[in-house]
């Protein structure tokens, strides 16, 4: 939306001396029309503005990594299953190569056209987990997907009792890249062991808990946790920010609309349109009926836009 402005005809019969600005319907037209697409959804009429952007903010980059070249950081327990050996060499491949790893995440991203369902495991410890095939297999390669490596934990079995809740995975991450999970170390909190079955029970509740592994380092969820509709706590402060954030430009265009339209040298006759468009983590103001950028890029935190 950034790099193909174009000018649009506006209705300039209001008065002269307003700004027609109105930021939150821009982002819900970059929702329906560019952010949700990009995912494989359409914008839900029947779901709030809010509820729409947690949807995307599910779907972008979490649930579907960006197609990227990351490097791969193995753990020192990890063991793949002879009959996958060339198959987890190709994921390899694929990970270095930034190729899509869709066709390899859970069912619901292709299968069942739902990559804005929320994942309990990746929401509360930021675990992803990849099928050797791209039609499925009987084990699981679980990993963390971030910026620019992929680290990979360990493979279990699909059908293992308490898979989801597998503190093996926490204890992995701790002895091989603590420093990767640091933030959710909570120095404050006395070691306690929770029973396999207790876990499984809040994790389907979408109640949050803290894990002690052997060493009697207690963590809390590693990605933030859920809340307790299932979504991720991460997704619901990302989307508070971004309204915020779009009122707060809202605020500062129309506190600035005599600047803005003597910048643009336009007559008193002519209303004054700002809008935002959006492109990957940044915003962009511009005047539409000129297709002219005000003040060039606006940056946005990474972890909203």
């Amino acid at each position: 939306m950034v790099d193909d402005l174009t000018n649009e005809d506006f209705n300039a019969n209001a008065l002269p001396d307003l700004i027609d600005v109105n930021f939150k319907n821009d982002w819900i037209g970059y929702l329906r029309t560019t952010g949700l697409p990009a995912c494989g959804l359409k914008y839900e009429d029947s779901c709030t503005p809010e509820e729409n952007t947690l949807r995307f903010l599910n779907a972008y980059n979490r649930r579907i990594p960006a197609m990227k070249p990351r490097m791969v950081r193995e753990s020192l327990e990890l063991s793949v299953p002879s009959k996958y050996r060339l198959n987890y060499d190709e994921l390899v491949t694929l990970i270095k190569a930034g190729g899509d790893l869709r066709p390899y995440l859970s069912r619901d991203i292709l299968k069942k056209n739902r990559p804005d369902k929320n994942d309990l495991l990746l929401n509360s410890w930021g675990i992803q987990h990849l099928h050797f095939r791209a039609e499925g297999t009987d084990q699981l390669l679980f990993c963390v997907i971030a910026e620019s490596d992929v680290f990979i934990i360990q493979t279990l079995p699909h059908d293992a009792e308490h898979l989801w809740v597998n503190t093996q995975l926490i204890q992995i991450l701790h002895e091989n890249w603590p420093k990767l999970i640091l933030r959710a170390k909570h120095n404050g909190l006395r070691p306690e062991v929770i029973s396999d079955s207790k876990r499984c029970t809040l994790r389907r509740n979408n109640a949050n808990f803290a894990i002690t592994v052997a060493d009697g380092t207690v963590y809390l969820p590693l990605a933030g946790g859920t809340m307790a509709s299932g979504d991720s706590v991460e997704d619901r402060i990302n989307c508070d920010k971004i309204f915020l954030e779009l009122e707060q430009y809202q605020n500062v265009v129309w506190q600035s609309a005599s600047a803005i339209r003597t910048a643009l040298n336009m007559p008193v006759s002519q209303k004054v349109v700002v809008k935002m468009a959006f492109e990957n983590r940044v915003c962009c103001l511009y005047e539409p009926t000129r297709a002219t950028r005000i003040g060039g890029f606006a940056p946005v935190d990474n972890a909203t836009l």
